[in-house]
């Protein structure tokens, strides 16, 4: 019995297939240079510094960052949310701190949120959100205290795809800011995690008025697994301590330091192939056959949804009737719920029958379910599109969403 043609709908998890050029550069790395960054100063060592420093200045070019920000290296996204929340918040006693968030937010910043409220008292809270995962910007303000030092958002949900409005977020920020007499050195800190968006939704770091960017790079930047960053305003940087600190690879006679952030949060070897497959893949995303799918999106989530809409035992999750033509404010993400089925049992249907590979559950996303009507116990199926994604994709999602509506 012959397999059925792999249908890859995940690409919020992680990009895939990765492009060409993308494993071309990590195998040259691992094969033609092999040597750690940051760690001679030989010819091939030198050539890997170099090539890491240029893939710096493609993020900072693509984030709208300024070439005096900075670019610290974490070995995924997680670290790179965990490394800038604490190198924020650094100090042992926090119960005078407090931090604002969303209920849409991934376990990697409610987790860490919450480890810091038990271990060293920081106060934070949660802002709403609606039926679609839209938080509204006066909520964020409504928020903020005197004593709120950081401000955490999710640029782009994984489990509806909405976009937020980072601009209307950080305006309201600095109204308050303003109110409190808050000084530029002790402000309020604006730290957006754009794991969803980055390399769908441009992004303009310094417009926007975006302190701290964070981000891995497997997903719509088309790297590989292994590399996370984060992107820090240069004037920030004074006010970071990184929670670590390891081998640097200079000044090995000294402990005490001082040892620059960047340098701290990169102790140890970084993933040097990865980071430079990474600069292969951005280069990938803005080319011009990636924007062609790009601008696909909206017509392929718009064909999801109609069929989803057909099936009376399936039911969108996050798009309401009123923003059913705003498509092309999202990033490609679709959930869905069935009567019938669990979304485990549906994914596994899927996979088995049409070769459909997507994603159930909650998706690392524990609070947003209970706001926008999907099982706090079972989550959604989920489907997205990528840079890799094609129309015969779509076409077999079509077909297997009707599969599961008919079978009642």
């Amino acid at each position: 019995m012959s397999l059925p043609r792999r249908v890859y709908l995940d690409h919020a998890a992680t990009s895939w297939p990765k492009p060409t050029v993308v494993l071309e550069a990590f195998q040259e790395s691992c094969q033609e240079l092999g040597v750690a960054a940051g760690r001679g100063a030989y010819r091939r060592a030198q050539e890997v510094d170099r090539g890491i420093d240029q893939v710096r200045a493609q993020v900072l070019r693509l984030v709208g960052a300024s070439p005096q920000d900075t670019v610290a290296w974490t070995s995924n996204g997680t670290m790179a949310i965990h490394g800038a929340i604490q190198s924020l918040l650094w100090r042992s006693d926090l119960s005078q701190v407090h931090v604002v968030s969303t209920v849409t937010e991934h376990n990697s910043v409610l987790r860490t949120l919450e480890d810091m409220h038990q271990r060293r008292g920081l106060a934070y809270s949660l802002v709403g959100c609606d039926a679609r995962g839209c938080v509204d910007p006066r909520d964020v303000r409504l928020a903020l205290r005197p004593d709120t030092a950081l401000v955490v958002i999710n640029h782009a949900s994984n489990v509806t795809g909405f976009v937020q409005d980072i601009a209307g977020i950080s305006e309201e920020i600095s109204k308050q800011s303003r109110v409190f007499d808050k000084q530029a050195d002790s402000g309020i800190a604006l730290m957006v995690d754009s794991a969803q968006s980055l390399g769908y939704v441009d992004f303009d770091m310094r417009d926007l008025g975006v302190d701290i960017l964070v981000s891995p790079g497997h997903k719509g930047l088309s790297g590989p697994f292994g590399v996370g960053m984060i992107v820090a305003e240069a004037s920030m940087i004074e006010r970071m301590r990184s929670p670590w600190i390891g081998g640097t690879g200079r000044s090995s006679d000294s402990l005490e330091g001082p040892f620059g952030w960047c340098e701290s949060i990169e102790s140890g070897n970084i993933n040097a192939p990865a980071i430079m497959a990474l600069g292969k893949g951005i280069e990938h995303v803005s080319s011009d056959s990636a924007r062609r799918v790009k601008e696909a999106f909206a017509h392929w989530l718009r064909r999801l949804l109609e069929a989803i809409e057909s099936q009376t035992s399936l039911h969108v999750v996050g798009y309401t009737k009123a923003c059913a033509d705003q498509v092309d404010k999202r990033v490609p993400i679709v959930s869905f719920v069935s009567d019938q089925y669990g979304t485990h049992e549906m994914a596994m249907i899927l996979d088995s029958v049409f070769g459909i590979e997507c994603r159930s559950g909650l998706h690392c996303a524990g609070k947003i379910h209970e706001r926008i009507g999907s099982s706090v116990e079972s989550g959604t199926l989920r489907m997205s599109f990528g840079h890799t994604s094609n129309a015969s994709d779509v076409e077999a999602a079509v077909e297997g969403i009707q599969a599961l509506g008919a079978c009642i």
